[in-house]
């Protein structure tokens, strides 16, 4: 994790180098310092979030992990429509409920016993 995490971070730095970000990036931290408090707070979310899912991986299958990363992300968004007001057009609703749909079937196969796996 530690690894993936290092070469993100070069790779991160480098494009904004070679994009010229860099240096206006750093420029609106050194003019904006209270941004340093919510730029720990993101870092120790996303730190705590990766831990969440190389667990997951480690502990049950990649499988798990889509199933909750595709609920999450499906409750995300039911939450910005019902809390914030936002509006999904009919395609996006259908894309909802395929994906609920798709998360449905998945656990009443695991119900029913089809989900498991035969050792060869």
């Amino acid at each position: 994790m530690f690894w993936t995490n290092l070469f993100m971070f070069v790779t991160a730095a480098g494009v904004a180098l070679v994009l010229g970000e860099l240096t206006s990036g750093m420029a609106f931290c050194a003019a904006n310092p209270e941004i340093y408090a919510k730029i720990v707070k993101f870092a120790l979310c996303s730190a705590v979030g990766q831990s969440f899912i190389f667990y997951t991986i480690a502990n049950f299958d990649p499988l798990i992990l889509s199933t909750v990363t595709t609920t999450r992300k499906i409750f995300s968004v039911l939450l910005s429509i019902f809390l914030k007001g936002h509006s999904l057009s009919p395609t996006g609703w259908s894309g909802i409920a395929l994906a609920c749909g798709g998360i449905l079937s998945e656990m009443q196969a695991k119900m029913s016993g089809k989900g498991k796996r035969h050792a060869h």
